[in-house]
């Protein structure tokens, strides 16, 4: 996938990496183009049709900063969360996001300082389109 790439999908799950002491989520799908996209629901129907995913995908998600000498990332839990709770987790992202560009009427005013100077810059952002 091209980097900054919108692509269908469906949810699977999701685990939490911790980077800097902030939670990181890590949403776990599987592209509508699969050819397994119609049999894969869960996590264990992707290891069914793709071994081992799992275990790899964390492994290297604990270790993918350690080629710029930093240490190993740790995870929440090595277990994923559920559809239904990666689903709640996407939304409640979205809102702030929402809020944090006005999309929700959140003036500019009542956002903490470090936070309107972050995003304002983004595309669809403070007036620039609405998603």
């Amino acid at each position: 996938l091209k980097m900054g790439s919108i692509t269908s999908c469906r949810v699977l799950g999701s685990l939490e990496l911790i980077d800097e002491y902030e939670i990181d989520h890590k949403v776990l799908c599987i592209s509508i183009n699969d050819v397994h996209f119609g049999q894969i629901h869960t996590m264990d129907d992707l290891d069914r049709y793709y071994p081992n995913t799992l275990v790899r995908l964390i492994d290297w998600l604990q270790r993918y900063k350690t080629s710029d000498g930093k240490p190993e990332n740790k995870l929440d839990s090595e277990i994923p969360k559920s559809v239904e709770d990666t689903l709640k987790i996407i939304d409640e992202t979205h809102e702030r996001w929402r809020a944090l560009c006005g999309h929700d009427g959140t003036p500019l005013s009542s956002l903490h300082l470090s936070a309107s100077m972050f995003w304002l810059a983004s595309p669809n952002c403070r007036g620039e389109g609405k998603i």
